[in-house]
């Protein structure tokens, strides 16, 4: 047996698939609002200042608080929307940015006051959208493999079509009805712009990751 094959075989076993990689990912999970944090700090990522003024957001809170919302709003009801069926995805969407909301009811309330913290219909928007991307998701997936098809690429449009469903969702009722939208310093047409790229590149990039995480599971069952 090759190195290649002994590798693969020590990633794949049982007691890796079962017990080592979810320990180190429940690592990796802590590490994210603490050690990684830390270290990312003094990290910006700076935009044109064509697109909203030249905002500067800190590397840390896109790796905290982008991965929840990417993770918990999109993957994985997207995920399980694609590997199970329709309900299975909106359900999990729905249970998932429901807890994200919370989390942020939370993290946003008591640092700043009850005040910075308003359940207002833009978390309701973030929750509607969490539901219809696995749910559209699903349905989309389920009638691909009605027609005999579980490529890759009907994974990906699937997801593409939920994700763009969430994001609209998402960003519209916050740009209506957010308090912390008007609370913003771009001037209000700035303000969109950053609404609709920060919301974008999340939804973007993490339905891609859940139509990957999809196909791969596949293989597996």
């Amino acid at each position: 047996m090759s190195k290649v094959d002994k590798l693969y075989a020590l990633i794949f076993s049982e007691i890796s698939l079962g017990l080592v990689i979810p320990i180190l990912i429940g690592l990796l999970i802590l590490a994210f609002p603490t050690v990684i944090y830390d270290l990312l700090s003094g990290v910006h990522i700076y935009f044109p200042e064509s697109i909203w003024g030249g905002v500067e957001i800190p590397l840390q809170y896109i790796l905290t608080v982008g991965t929840a919302t990417g993770i918990l709003t999109c993957a994985i009801p997207i995920v399980l929307g694609l590997s199970w069926n329709r309900w299975a995805g909106g359900a999990s969407g729905f249970l998932c940015s429901l807890l994200y909301t919370l989390s942020m009811g939370i993290y946003y309330g008591i640092p700043y006051g009850t005040e910075a913290f308003n359940p207002t219909l833009d978390w309701l928007g973030m929750i509607v959208g969490g539901m219809l991307a696995g749910y559209i998701a699903g349905a989309l997936m389920t009638r691909s493999r009605m027609r005999g098809s579980t490529s890759f690429k009907s994974m990906l449009v699937a997801s593409i079509v939920g994700a763009t469903v969430a994001c609209i969702f998402t960003t519209l009722t916050y740009i209506w009805y957010a308090p912390m939208f008007l609370m913003g310093t771009l001037g209000y047409w700035g303000d969109v712009g950053f609404a609709w790229f920060t919301y974008i590149a999340i939804y973007g990039v993490w339905c891609i990751l859940a139509a990957i995480a999809a196909k791969v599971g596949s293989w597996f069952t």
